[in-house]
């Protein structure tokens, strides 16, 4: 049947009424794990421009009021044509639900229009009964309403855990305070039409108290749903934008008790509008600070060289070079001081005889000694090849990296062009127009150094998704030398390789996502020539001086008071093994159990300092042990170069 559509009919649609009833759709668009823009958009549009006035228009069509309504104080009387265009508005949600959207979100719109029309339609009525009808709104309105945007914005259903069902009871509170409180000064209109509401049960001042205690309860949904997702500073910034809401209402609740003629229209639109405008105002702020691209770390995987040598072996490798008795001495006494029992190397040559060598001169002596081309050439041979025995671990390899949009390479033990983050692209059929960059010749805190890049990347990239690979051969730089920098140098360096991704999504690689939460850094001057190296004829030319672990046991304890860390928010520690007494000192500084520098220990004692690559391997080990009770905890990861130069790096489990 035909019907027109004329200026009083849309005016009892109150669509302006939609912006009332915003607030839940923005509160669940700021807390969907997922958002499929196109189809929240569409959801969106369809709540509060066709369901919503829908909704409005039938009721107004049904009780054909003549004194004040919701958003209208002299509502004009209702037309059949106001029925037909319901109908209208509620199919065309309906199918448009279905088209654009998806169809659990338009069986929850069948569903919640179903509620509507029953609460309002002359036949079921269910308005008339205070708490049925009160229970239909804050259901429907509430946690019903909730789950229907989320099914609209992500595309999926609401996971209801331990968080989601507090979240859910929170929304339901919320319109069980608002709800009467917006029928304080309809008694009188309401008893005319046979209705007995809730408010009117209750009574001027038994609403307004009533509102009060629902409100409690909302908070303390919110505050345990907040809480349990370890975002507790967010209930204190909703809290912030709810002080204007809570000074109209006492002002208003003190007018009422003065005067029970201030329960009236004027004075409900205004708890309306602030109520609106400092709800939106805070939900659409959660929407900006969720939507903020984060940066998750996962998949941290490692490789090493085939041969792999007990610290024995290197050390009878070391001795022979030499007959200097005095020398031997010493070589003994630093490899007792390691804590290393095992290290990786490329070369194959460190149990052989010298008939046997492959790399090294067929001389006891080791003279002549290998020349830099040489040590680099044997860099280019093994370094790719190492690269890729790291990155071929990460579980899915193949099925992901045509959504890897940024590579890094991290190295500092030798170079070559075409280099190797083209020559890992190459070899893997990564996509031609991936951005890469290189971390090279930082030294042994170079990961942190490319965790940073990574970690902006993904902030300013919201679908960004980084391989980091830090490779390194030390061992191709052994030299024969004897003072003190290379005792200590040729002792403790070994080979290996480690590659991870960071994206800007979590994803379930470990027990928990690992969200990177900050980086600090500190150059101490005063160590500039105590970790450092330079090229020669012969290869790397290494400055490891015995003050580098007191000048980190001096500094680590400052750097970090005066970023405001605190050792003690700290569950999960993974340090750079440089050496063993810069590990002691390091737990020594900041007054730590040496238990929690286990991994740490682990580390240096199987495979040695390998650089860049060493951090990842604690942190690897670390991750790997989580628990479920470890949720919400804090990791520090931390890592020293030349310069000297201290890298620390914040991470933290949170929920998936």
């Amino acid at each position: 049947m035909p019907f027109a559509v004329d200026r009083n009919t849309i005016k009892l649609l109150r669509i302006p009424f939609s912006l009332f009833l915003a607030p839940l759709f923005l509160f669940a668009y700021s807390q969907a794990e997922a958002v499929v823009h196109r189809q929240a958009l569409w959801s969106f549009l369809i709540i509060h421009f066709l369901v919503y006035p829908a909704s409005n228009g039938y009721n107004s069509y049904v009780d054909r009021d003549e004194d004040s309504i919701g958003g209208l104080e002299k509502p004009p009387l209702p037309t059949r044509d106001l029925f037909y265009l319901t109908i209208f508005l509620d199919v065309a949600a309906t199918v448009l639900a279905l088209v654009f959207v998806n169809t659990l979100f338009a069986f929850c719109l069948v569903l919640y229009i179903g509620a509507s029309r029953a609460y309002s339609s002359r036949q079921v009525r269910l308005k008339k009964y205070p708490i049925i009808g009160f229970l239909t709104v804050v259901i429907f309105q509430g946690a019903f309403t909730y789950y229907m945007s989320i099914a609209g914005i992500s595309g999926g259903a609401l996971r209801l855990d331990t968080a989601n069902i507090f979240v859910l009871l929170g929304c339901s509170f919320q319109i069980a305070g608002a709800y009467p409180l917006t029928q304080v000064y309809q008694h009188e209109q309401d008893l005319c039409d046979g209705v007995v509401t809730l408010s009117y049960k209750l009574g001027y001042i038994g609403t307004f108290a009533f509102t009060a205690a629902m409100f409690v309860l909302c908070n303390v949904f919110y505050y345990l749903y907040f809480t349990t997702r370890e975002l507790g500073m967010i209930f204190y910034i909703v809290q912030v934008f709810f002080i204007p809401i809570v000074i109209w209402f006492g002002i208003w609740f003190s007018l009422v008790w003065k005067d029970r003629r201030q329960a009236n229209f004027r004075n409900t639109m205004r708890m309306n509008w602030v109520a609106a405008i400092c709800m939106n105002s805070c939900f659409i702020v959660l929407i900006i600070i969720s939507r903020i691209p984060l940066s998750y770390l996962s998949s941290i995987e490692t490789a090493v060289p085939e041969y792999g040598y007990t610290q024995e072996t290197l050390t009878d490798f070391y001795l022979r070079s030499t007959d200097d008795l005095n020398t031997r001495r010493k070589i003994k006494i630093v490899a007792r001081k390691t804590g290393i029992e095992k290290r990786y190397s490329v070369i194959p040559d460190f149990d052989k005889t010298p008939e046997e060598f492959e790399f090294f001169n067929r001389d006891a002596t080791l003279l002549p000694e290998p020349t830099l081309s040489r040590r680099m050439q044997l860099y280019q041979k093994h370094a790719t090849a190492l690269s890729k025995k790291a990155i071929g671990q990460i579980p899915g390899f193949e099925n992901i990296k045509e959504d890897i949009t940024h590579l890094i390479t991290v190295t500092c033990t030798g170079l070559f062009a075409p280099g190797l983050d083209i020559e890992l692209m190459r070899e893997l059929r990564l996509n031609p127009a991936i951005e890469r960059s290189s971390v090279n010749f930082m030294g042994c805190n170079a990961a942190i150094l490319a965790l940073k890049n990574a970690d902006a990347i993904c902030k300013s990239h919201a679908n960004a998704k980084v391989l980091v690979v830090c490779t390194e051969l030390c061992s191709i730089h052994f030299q024969k030398r004897y003072n003190d920098d290379y005792l200590l140098s040729n002792m403790i360096f070994g080979d290996g390789a480690a590659a991870l991704l960071v994206s800007s999504q979590p994803d379930d690689r470990y027990l928990h996502p690992v969200k990177i939460d900050g980086f600090n850094s500190m150059v101490l001057h005063n160590g500039y020539s105590d970790m450092a190296w330079q090229l020669s004829e012969t290869g790397f030319i290494m400055n490891l001086s015995s003050y580098v672990p007191d000048l980190i046991r001096e500094n680590i304890g400052p750097m970090l008071k005066a970023v405001g860390l605190k050792p003690e928010d700290y569950r999960h520690w993974a340090v750079h093994p440089g050496g063993k007494r810069i590990v002691d000192d390091f737990a020594m500084a900041l007054e730590l159990d040496k238990c929690l520098l286990g991994p740490t220990y682990d580390v240096l004692k199987n495979y040695g300092n390998m650089s860049s690559p060493t951090v990842l391997f604690v942190l690897k080990e670390v991750l790997e042990k989580a628990q479920p009770e470890h949720l919400g905890n804090r990791i520090f990861a931390a890592a020293f170069g030349p310069g000297l130069s201290i890298e620390t790096m914040q991470l933290q489990y949170v929920q998936a």
